[in-house]
């Protein structure tokens, strides 16, 4: 019975071994793939990096035409609410004349590169 026992033990212990092995081996798989992965996540990482600073080059160098491009064309970009759009098409036809911009309370951008301002229309005669 000592024998038949000790076989038994032997066997439990070969699987747990086997199991061990594959946990293991599973184990240095995921680590492996993590180590790709960031890798890969580092390089893309990379990428945006240096398309955003491309980017925000690109837009320094933008700003100077836009500003150009509205002086000589006379026309500016204004964001604005859906709703406001009937009040400067009304303004427009009814020949009023913008005569101020004033900058939002506190002047701070609202993001990145943009501010707000209030137009100021004078009522035609």
């Amino acid at each position: 019975m000592g024998e038949q026992r000790t076989s038994r033990l032997k066997r439990i212990l070969q699987r747990v071994e086997e199991h061990v092995e594959d946990w293991r081996k599973q184990d240095a798989a995921l680590k492996a793939e993590a180590d790709a992965m960031r890798g890969q996540m580092w390089a893309e990482a990379a990428e945006r990096e240096r398309l955003l600073a491309e980017a925000m080059e690109s837009e320094e160098a933008g700003r100077d035409s836009i500003e150009q491009l509205t002086k000589e064309n006379r026309v500016v970009f204004v964001l604005h609410r859906e709703e406001v759009v009937e009040t400067l098409e009304d303004l427009a036809s009814q020949g009023d004349r913008l005569v101020g911009v004033v900058p939002r309370k506190g002047g701070e951008a609202i993001t990145a590169g943009l501010k707000g301002a209030w137009l100021v229309f004078e009522k035609s005669e």
